[in-house]
């Protein structure tokens, strides 16, 4: 890595540090501190620009950090001020390091290709710090991937990144993806659907017969050794229509009187889990499906 010196908050490349934390360029994500600095290169991703200052080196966590950086990134690399850090990142006590990334890229069709056995479905959940807390447990659960629908938050916003402690740079992940086309991609490769739901609740009538309704269950009553997608909705108004006609299974999470619903990170822990038990904690070595590549 060939090292720079800056000490103008107005240097284009601090600028650059900024505009990408901001999400305006979709192409790389933003990182800051020691621990995800740690997970990006451990995750094998593709390094752009690194800042960091000479206090980094006065820990001996942050010095071996630096060490690594030097030797073995090759990107462009910045020694910066304690004030320009301050510019560049959001948090009130930086830990001295930040970096761009390549944003990791997963279609849709090279998700289920892999034959994915268990899949997260965010669907339209608005709060970074509840999705990323989902993609972590997602991985810890040892789940094949995660997928958002359109109008979902980013699951690389910088704060989902940090909730999910570094699980959103490791686990396969699909964005902005249709209802629609999630659906006919789980009919087609025998992908079970459950849809997370209020206890004490049934679907919408889908067929003429009144054996064609769906009920829901209890979330450990039903069979997650198969194939399974778990979509997880907006707690404030559940699944959408789509995923009303065409689940498979409905599951909900007993509660006692008086609680309306779970926080929907609290749901999919407990959902992730069940699954993670009925396959008896047998993990499946995670399987690299990333580009370093974004398309538009």
């Amino acid at each position: 890595m060939l090292v720079e010196k800056i000490t103008s908050r107005q240097n284009p490349l601090v600028k650059r540090f900024r505009r990408v934390r901001a999400m305006g360029e979709r192409q790389h994500i933003f990182l800051e501190g020691v621990r995800l600095i740690e997970d990006a290169i451990q995750a094998g991703a593709h390094f752009e620009s690194v800042a960091f200052t000479s206090e980094l080196e006065t820990n001996e966590r942050g010095g071996a950090l630096l060490d690594l950086l030097l030797r073995s990134i090759q990107c462009r690399g910045a020694l910066v001020s304690k004030q320009v850090m301050e510019a560049i990142v959001d948090t009130p006590a930086p830990q001295g390091v930040a970096a761009l990334v390549t944003r990791p890229y997963l279609e849709l069709d090279d998700m289920f290709e892999a034959d994915p056995d268990l899949l997260v479905i965010a669907d339209e959940l608005q709060d970074p710090g509840n999705l990323g807390a989902i993609i972590r447990t997602a991985e810890a659960a040892g789940a094949s991937g995660l997928i958002t629908t359109r109008y979902t938050v980013d699951p690389f916003n910088e704060k989902a990144i940090r909730a999910s402690m570094g699980s959103a740079l490791r686990l396969p992940i699909t964005t902005g993806a249709s209802r629609l086309d999630v659906t006919t991609r789980c009919k087609e490769h025998k992908v079970r659907i459950i849809a997370s739901r209020a206890p004490n609740t049934r679907t919408q009538e889908v067929a003429e017969s009144a054996e064609d309704r769906v009920t829901s269950s209890a979330y450990y009553d039903l069979d997650m050794t198969v194939p399974t997608a778990l979509i997880l909705g907006r707690e404030a108004t559940g699944v959408s229509e789509l995923w009303e006609t065409n689940a498979d299974a409905f599951a909900h999470i007993p509660m006692s009187d008086g609680v309306e619903s779970l926080n929907v990170a609290a749901a999919a822990a407990i959902m992730l889990y069940e699954a993670a038990r009925q396959r008896g904690f047998e993990f499946k070595p995670g399987k690299s499906l990333r580009s370093e590549e974004v398309r538009p």
